[in-house]
């Protein structure tokens, strides 16, 4: 069969090009004495006001992709779609104190991947193209609360990537096979809370997340049981994101929360790795760098304690 457009394969055996997509990419009882003077005491403390919290939110998220990888025409790697996900997280938060936020993000679907072979013959397909990601984040600060109803919160951190891409399957008479993703990075950020009224808070964040050690592993076994599976090494570059999260408080305890988001992924080529057919390394394998955009809402609910 010919082989979906997904890595860079050269070798001493006329080994054809294939290239493809890549998606780049507590609990605190207070003082006893109220020293902040925007401070509530602690037998009256509302746990979603901006000096005391601890929170847990949950939901769902739906986000759109648009995905490119860097190479000549004719050939061509994109891959666009919506895909539904969850998500879960928990914040801690003392006016003027430590900082700290967990979350994670799970994603499942099929988009559409529009390109091309390794010969550059025009595919597209969405069916049998599932998509799965994962991030798992955590970060630290400090909460500088400027005033009763505004805090600034400087933070970094360090996040989890991952992203199985595709699967086998025969489309269009080209045999496409999985990819698997991994990447690590810092996040660095700042957000700020707004407290607009009693009920309403606005959250605008924006950073900027540094990658280091990402690894993209093509499963071309799943092609022919006497390749290997190229293990490749993904360049790291810098990618952005903004958010703004908007809650509403309908209880002292839970809140609606609407998040939407948008993401600037940008991977770097990858170091060539060895291909190896029936224990002979017939070539080598490298994964073009890439860029992907991505946005999207999310909605749940969220408790404070």
């Amino acid at each position: 069969y010919e082989t979906v457009n997904m890595l860079s394969i050269t070798g001493t055996s006329g080994a054809a090009d294939i290239k493809g997509p890549y998606l780049a990419d507590a609990r605190d009882l207070g003082p006893a004495v109220n020293e902040d003077p925007y401070a509530i005491p602690v037998k009256n403390r509302d746990p979603h006001a901006t000096n005391m919290y601890s929170r847990f939110d949950f939901g769902f998220m739906y986000w759109h992709q648009d995905y490119k990888e860097d190479l000549p025409a004719p050939l061509k790697s994109t891959e666009s779609g919506w895909i539904p996900g969850i998500f879960l997280s928990y914040e801690y938060n003392i006016r003027n104190a430590f900082y700290l936020k967990i979350f994670t993000e799970f994603s499942y679907g099929d988009d559409t991947y529009d390109g091309s072979d390794q010969m550059g013959n025009p595919l597209v397909f969405s069916d049998n193209n599932h998509q799965f990601l994962f991030r798992g984040e955590i970060d630290v600060g400090y909460n500088f609360a400027l005033s009763k109803s505004v805090a600034v919160k400087p933070y970094v951190g360090y996040g989890y990537r991952r992203w199985n891409r595709g699967q086998e399957a025969i489309i269009q008479g080209v045999a496409t096979y999985q990819e698997r993703y991994y990447w690590h990075y810092i996040p660095v950020g700042v957000l700020v809370e707004v407290n607009v009224n009693d009920r309403l808070t606005v959250e605008p964040n924006a950073g900027v997340r540094y990658m280091f050690y990402g690894r993209a592993t093509a499963e071309l076994s799943e092609v022919d049981p006497g390749f290997n599976d190229p293990a490749m090494k993904l360049g790291n570059r810098a990618s952005y994101y903004v958010e703004m999260p908007i809650r509403y408080k309908l209880t002292n305890t839970w809140s609606i929360v609407l998040k939407p988001w948008f993401t600037y992924d940008q991977i770097g080529q990858s170091d060539p790795a060895d291909l190896v057919y029936h224990g002979t390394v017939i070539g080598t394998a490298t994964e073009p760098s890439s860029t992907a955009q991505q946005y999207g809402i999310n909605l749940g609910l969220s408790a404070a304690f």
